[in-house]
């Protein structure tokens, strides 16, 4: 006979924090693994990729954080990939050469340090017309919807998909749409009731892929020698997309931004760093120095990737005297999505909880008081 087991519910009392730890993978590393990548004919699945795995990710689940998958691409000159889809979402940059990327019926062309998104469920596939290798980086949740046990995915599909979704559910009985389905409201509490078509049948956000180029953004960031002055400059630039609403994402998952400090700023001097639940990863695109994370030095420089704040991880970064350029991505707008980011500027401040209250005022940038 089974017997269920059962354990220790959840309290309102602080429990042990399980985040995983800090984790850096080196500029030497991703190099020898592009060129092994890049080795020999290619593959029948027509994929040069490998995932960038944390000590802790278990279970054959590839993982960088419990949230979020990171993959090295590759493509050899003239070389292109399956046609591809699934239900996960994709932030990737280009770290090396050039190529094209094909998605949702659009294409755009990319550059070092560019960043794009492939949207959830649309077609998508790759080309290298360069004379170079190109490689890039995938962010995706793949992670946890592994996790979840609701991954999907297919691959060698026709491009772009001959029959659209819409055109068949457009077939359907349209007595049974959100549009007719019914709303009542409590009359003792005024909350509501809604039927059924209202959970199957949610309006569509338009989520296109989108695209940011390097040489758009770099006018707009502190990366030469006095930038710093230029009130038009400022340290932290987000790339919104409107699909993601007040949820302030590049994709529904995760958030991306450049962060830069010019030549010769003065460094951070405050021994304290700061506090949020969003995982953050950080690739540094210039510049050198080390972060502070959970009380523990780890140096970095150009090209290293570094799982650089585990939830709720104090941590702090300090820049040598060259300044830096660093891409950092967060699964920001996932724990906006429910209710959970927490944040803390500094320590002495009140632990918010973001898009739940008033949020964060007088910083332009971590513990940098605004004007």
């Amino acid at each position: 006979m089974k017997h269920t087991q059962f354990g220790t519910p959840s309290t309102a009392a602080p429990v042990e924090r399980v985040a995983w730890e800090p984790y850096l993978v080196p500029k030497e590393e991703i190099d020898a693994e592009i060129a092994r990548l890049a080795e020999g004919d290619m593959p029948v699945s027509r994929l040069r990729a490998s995932s960038i795995m944390h000590p802790r990710a278990t279970e054959a689940l590839p993982s960088f954080t419990p949230v979020t998958e990171v993959t090295l691409n590759v493509l050899k000159p003239g070389e292109e990939t399956l046609v591809r889809r699934g239900n996960y979402s994709l932030l990737e940059t280009c770290i090396q050469g050039s190529g094209s990327v094909f998605a949702a019926g659009e294409r755009f062309d990319v550059e070092h340090s560019d960043v794009w998104t492939v949207p959830t469920m649309k077609p998508y596939y790759y080309r290298n017309d360069t004379q170079e290798i190109w490689a890039w980086l995938s962010y995706s949740n793949a992670a946890i919807l592994r996790r979840i046990g609701s991954y999907w995915a297919e691959s060698g599909i026709a491009y772009p998909k001959t029959v659209p979704v819409a055109e068949t559910l457009a077939k359907a009985d349209d007595k049974y749409t959100r549009s007719t389905g019914p709303i009542h409201e409590m009359p003792t509490t005024g909350t509501e009731l809604r039927s059924y078509e209202h959970l199957t049948d949610i309006e569509p956000v338009p989520n296109p892929p989108r695209h940011w180029s390097w040489k758009d953004m770099a006018p707009f960031m502190p990366l030469h020698r006095g930038d710093n002055e230029d009130p038009n400059k400022r340290e932290i630039w987000l790339m919104y997309n409107p699909a993601t609403e007040r949820r302030q994402g590049t994709t529904p998952v995760h958030f991306a931004t450049y962060t830069g400090t010019a030549p010769g700023t003065p460094p951070y001097s405050g021994e304290r760093g700061h506090f949020h639940m969003s995982a953050s990863i950080n690739y540094h695109r210039s510049g050198h120095g080390y972060s502070v994370v959970d009380g523990k030095r780890i140096d970095w420089k150009a090209g290293d990737l570094l799982f650089s704040a585990p939830s709720w991880a104090e941590h702090a970064h300090y820049v040598g005297e060259d300044g830096w350029t660093v891409l950092t991505v967060q699964d920001h707008p996932l724990q906006i999505s429910m209710g959970s980011l927490l944040w803390q500027e500094n320590p002495k401040d009140p632990v918010i909880s973001l898009g739940n209250e008033e949020g964060q005022k007088g910083y332009v940038s971590p513990r940098e008081a605004g004007k």
